[in-house]
């Protein structure tokens, strides 16, 4: 779990380092804060198209063996970003380190719902998380502080050198095991894929991560044209909304191993009722401060659970359903990234992006209510062989 959560660590820093980096970047490159942001999407993008293309290509082989070839190519990926002498070699150099991101969290998953009982699946998976919280809290304030004092070109130096300490860790602390070896035709995998409620799910993934990174992609100039906070402030914001993140990684772990999808409801309710209330309170220091770390806690909360939650509905494809569904996270990365990005030059300015923001997440709380009904239905007829849902993580 520890060398897991190193890698999901080291994953999490990359994909999320570009937003404390905005004005290095802007600068260093020469290009507007939008157009530096789109980095954010052009890593989604990457890790969108290549995450069931990779799992694919890495079927057959151990997961043990996946993870350790996905962390290489993170590592070499973020060499090359490092090395970027441009704008568009650093975008080509993110979607590189991209191929990485979807198979290792998928097999990371699955690995982790098999060393622990049923009904522990989900909090299990929000440990493995936790690397990916810690990101927030430690690797992005860490990245934006060592840009500050060298350059942006350090903190991928960084990153790098966090890959070969997660590489190294997994090498010395995953046992060996056997290949995967498809026991069951892709076409069938895929044809599970699509069940109602699978899809629905995944959707609500995309939403969830769409509505987080309208907002959290920009929150820098965000909080210096809104609430007027100085470069050195931002970083510990950064660190308190990290800490909302990791808070909110827990409880929804044990809000899913008790009731999953009234727990997401409710999560997204709150989301969204917080990002309408920044409109007014990012203008004053004390309520934008409360009220980030209030988003931090339930934007993040459904994050793992929806994970374990699409790989048990899936049945009989579960390393595609673990690849698929980060591509709907990555997917709704780009688009929340994008959507901001076309914000923040409309006379709404960052004003704008919590609203933005909370739409995205009440477009994901109908999707919930959508998958709630699926679920019912499901309840009442025979259920597809290729469409097995978990009891712990589909109680009503």
């Amino acid at each position: 779990m520890l060398a897991l959560a190193i890698g999901a660590f080291g994953l999490g820093t990359t994909e999320t380092i570009v937003m404390g980096l905005l004005p290095q970047l802007s600068g260093g490159l020469h290009v507007s804060i939008a157009q530096a942001g789109l980095l954010v999407s052009g890593y989604a993008i990457g890790v969108t198209v290549a995450s069931p293309v990779v799992a694919i290509l890495t079927n057959s082989l151990s997961r043990r063996d996946t993870l350790l070839l996905t962390m290489g190519i993170f590592i070499a990926g973020n060499a090359c970003s490092a090395l970027a002498p441009g704008y568009w070699s650093l975008m080509l150099a993110r979607v590189l380190t991209a191929f990485s991101h979807g198979t290792f969290y998928g097999a990371a998953s699955i690995m982790a719902c098999q060393i622990v009982p049923p009904q522990k699946r989900a909090e299990a998976l929000s440990l493995v998380y936790i690397g990916l919280t810690l990101a927030m809290i430690l690797g992005v304030p860490m990245g934006t502080v060592v840009a500050q004092l060298t350059s942006w070109r350090m903190a991928f130096w960084l990153i790098c050198a966090i890959g070969v300490v997660a590489w190294s860790a997994m090498w010395l602390c995953i046992p060996r095991d056997r290949a995967g070896g498809a026991t069951i035709p892709l076409a069938a995998q895929f044809r599970a894929m699509l069940h109602p409620l699978v899809v629905t799910m995944m959707l609500v993934s995309m939403c969830t991560s769409a509505s987080m990174f309208t907002l959290f992609t920009y929150i820098s100039p965000f909080l210096q044209v809104r609430t007027g906070l100085g470069t050195h402030v931002i970083d510990a914001v950064l660190l308190m909304i990290g800490g909302g993140l990791c808070l909110g990684n827990l409880l929804g772990g044990r809000l899913a191993d008790w009731k999953m999808l009234p727990s997401c409801a409710g999560l997204m309710a709150a989301v969204a009722v917080v990002q309408l209330l920044l409109v007014p309170g990012s203008l004053m220091s004390w309520s934008c401060l409360a009220l980030l770390f209030a988003w931090g806690v339930f934007i993040y909360a459904p994050m793992a659970p929806l994970q374990t939650y699409v790989v048990a509905c899936a049945g009989s494809a579960p390393n595609i359903a673990a690849a698929m569904n980060q591509s709907s996270f990555n997917f709704g990365n780009a688009i929340g990234a994008w959507a901001g990005s076309h914000m923040v030059v409309t006379r709404w300015s960052y004003a704008g992006l919590p609203v933005l923001s909370a739409c995205f997440a009440l477009i994901g709380l109908g999707l919930v209510g959508l998958a709630i009904h699926f679920q019912h239905r499901m309840a009442h007829k025979p259920v597809p062989a290729a469409v097995v849902i978990h009891p712990a993580s589909a109680r009503p």
